[in-house]
């Protein structure tokens, strides 16, 4: 018996009836995009390791499929889209800014397979370089909500915060500057492992019990307004606060605010993020949870040695949305099918693959699978959910007149040529 062969841990081969719900999406995904004026860009699957580490620190270098070429140079897998695109808008400083850019590709993680997450998956990315105004922390908002409307997907919650909030608080805390990372680290964990579990990372790291208490003390607020005072005098936790109130107002009167939440507990683990900071959660009983985020980057630009630049983008979980919208019956559109077209006899084969040609350049897709008998044809039409179909005999090559069978009504229409593309285009 032949060895049968399975795709690679956390990867997965994807059939037509799933393509049909993923293109869907993706295309959905690219016309909300464009949409708001983003320009689509492409970058190579692999890069040079440093492009991937630089922004990351070499701990990425763990969740990164990394190897060597044929000529010893050290490259990887991309494990998101960003670090690509600061390469790109650091080596392109002749593209107007602000530039408006949005990438859908695979990337590549060496992680441990869940609900919802995969070792090769998609992203769908849309960011804005060369403007530090919040205009741009609003727009993006704005447009990842127009995208979540469009696909019928009410109960969601878009999270804020932001780092300049959290660094502040880390120092008012008393936490050493070098153990600022670890902190927001043990932090970043809450959800998974509450409370106790965060104080057991913080001494696990070299801090104390008394630190992770007033660390506590200090983070734990409600309102933007608890979080001016807890970060004191601290000038750019202010300025931290003040660009998340001014976001809200402006999506308050955009008429989207309902769908923003500002979450202290909210960290987002690239180190990365400079401001501003954003999540889109939505409740999910296979565990998907997050399904998006983002937020403001101003030093990656010049970190990839470009002109030091304001940056702002969001990013998709396409795998996870994907999921979200199937448990909510959101992805059942599957999109454009083809008709089948098929001839009575091998005597009616020409005029079927003509009438299938007509039919392809006036815009209508079509599967032509030569001669086959009705009860087969049938029988196929209902396997392949190909369910518009047109047999073409004797009479119908004569006349020009053709029977539109809908195999799930089982209605027939009598049309010509003009009349089947009039009903089928755009099916």
């Amino acid at each position: 018996m032949a060895k049968k062969f399975e795709t690679p841990k956390g990867t997965r081969d994807f059939l037509p009836s799933e393509m049909r719900t993923r293109r869907v999406v993706f295309d959905r995904l690219r016309r909300f995009f464009e949409l708001y004026g983003f320009d689509e860009i492409d970058t190579p699957a692999f890069e040079y390791l440093e492009v991937l580490t630089l922004k990351s620190g070499p701990a990425a270098e763990k969740e990164i499929y990394a190897f060597d070429d044929k000529a010893g140079r050290r490259l990887g897998l991309r494990f998101d889209l960003t670090s690509s695109t600061g390469r790109v808008a650091a080596s392109h400083a002749e593209l107007p800014r602000p530039l408006h850019r949005y990438q859908i590709g695979k990337v590549w993680r060496y992680d441990a397979p869940q609900a919802g997450r995969y070792r090769e998956f998609y992203q769908a990315d849309a960011d804005v370089f060369g403007s530090y105004s919040t205009d741009c922390e609003v727009e993006i908002l704005l447009m990842a909500t127009e995208v979540l409307r469009g696909f019928d997907l009410p109960e969601y919650k878009l999270l804020l915060n932001s780092r300049k909030i959290l660094d502040a608080q880390v120092r008012v805390s008393g936490i050493p500057p070098e153990k600022k990372a670890d902190a927001l680290r043990a932090l970043d964990k809450l959800h998974k492992i509450g409370k106790d579990g965060v104080r057991k990372e913080f001494v696990a790291y070299g801090l104390t019990e008394a630190q992770f208490e007033r660390f506590f003390d200090v983070i734990v607020v409600d309102t933007l307004a608890q979080a001016t005072e807890r970060v004191g005098a601290d000038d750019k936790g202010r300025e931290g606060v003040a660009e998340l109130e001014e976001i809200f107002a402006k999506a308050e009167r955009l008429g989207f605010s309902d769908k923003l939440q500002f979450d202290w507990t909210l960290v987002r683990g690239l180190d990365y993020y400079t401001g501003p900071i954003f999540e889109a959660h939505a409740k999910s009983a296979a565990g998907f949870g997050s399904f998006g985020g983002g937020g403001r980057y101003d030093d990656l630009v010049g970190l990839y040695g470009g002109q030091p630049q304001g940056a702002v983008g969001f990013s998709f979980g396409v795998e996870r949305l994907i999921g979200l919208l199937e448990e909510r019956g959101g992805a059942a559109q599957k999109g454009s099918r083809a008709l089948l077209v098929a001839a009575a006899d091998p005597e009616q084969v020409a005029a079927a693959e003509r009438l299938s040609l007509a039919l392809r350049r006036a815009g209508v897709a079509v599967r032509f699978v030569g001669a086959m008998k009705r009860d087969k044809l049938f029988k196929y039409s209902t396997a392949t959910e190909l369910l518009q179909l047109v047999i073409v005999g004797e009479e119908e090559a004569k006349s020009g007149v053709y029977s539109l069978r809908d195999g799930a009504t089982r209605q027939e229409r009598k049309l010509d040529q003009a009349g089947l593309v009039a009903a089928l285009s755009g099916t």
